[in-house]
């Protein structure tokens, strides 16, 4: 079919492939002209970032909530990755610890985090962090896990904590003394969700 350009300024008669390599580049691409279905494995899709600078102290030893430390994304496909990147501010006294772990829809995620030991009945599964600091200083601890997607329906993931002792509080976001010092400065956590195309 020979090549032709219309009234309107439609060509016709290429056929797939009929264009010389590297005659499109970036910018004959209009933008969002790449789709995630068009993008390779691998590829970044979206990126969802929530951050707390809230304070929370608490001494149970129950999971709960970590104070506005909570993200949703929605994928694009049930086999995307789901990249989580969370850190979280903790002061805690050097006697007992921190224990923490993040939640997907409210559940624990399989395979994410440790798996207690056979012969210790009082340790628990699925702990991302376990942390005994100090008291003059809230730092900053970062875990990571790559989840599969799973659904392409909204899903939240949710950082969560616990003592592990009642009778020793952690600190979320400000340091246990709270002194009026620079090194009692407060921190700030967040947690961060990245698609993976598949």
């Amino acid at each position: 079919m020979p090549i032709a350009i219309n009234g309107s300024g439609t060509v016709t008669g290429i056929s797939v492939g009929g264009l010389p390599d590297g005659i499109v580049d970036t910018d004959m691409l209009a933008n969002n002209a790449v789709t995630s279905a068009k993008k390779g494995a691998g590829s970044i899709l979206q990126v969802v970032n929530t951050s707390s600078n809230t304070h929370q102290t608490s001494n149970s030893t129950s999971w709960l909530d970590l104070s506005g430390l909570s993200a949703s994304i929605t994928p694009s496909s049930n086999s995307n990755k789901i990249l989580i990147v969370c850190s979280i501010a903790i002061s805690k006294l050097d006697n007992h610890s921190f224990i923490g772990r993040v939640v997907k829809d409210g559940s624990a995620i399989s395979g994410a985090g440790g798996v207690a030991e056979g012969s210790h009945g009082n340790q628990y599964s699925g702990v991302w962090w376990t942390i005994r600091s100090f008291g003059h200083a809230c730092s900053l601890y970062t875990a990571q896990y790559l989840d599969t997607a799973g659904s392409t329906s909204s899903i939240t993931y949710k950082a969560q904590g616990a003592t592990s002792d009642s009778s020793q509080n952690f600190y979320f976001n400000y340091t246990y003394y709270g002194e009026n010092h620079s090194y009692a400065s407060p921190n700030s956590s967040a947690i961060t969700l990245y698609e993976v195309a598949a």
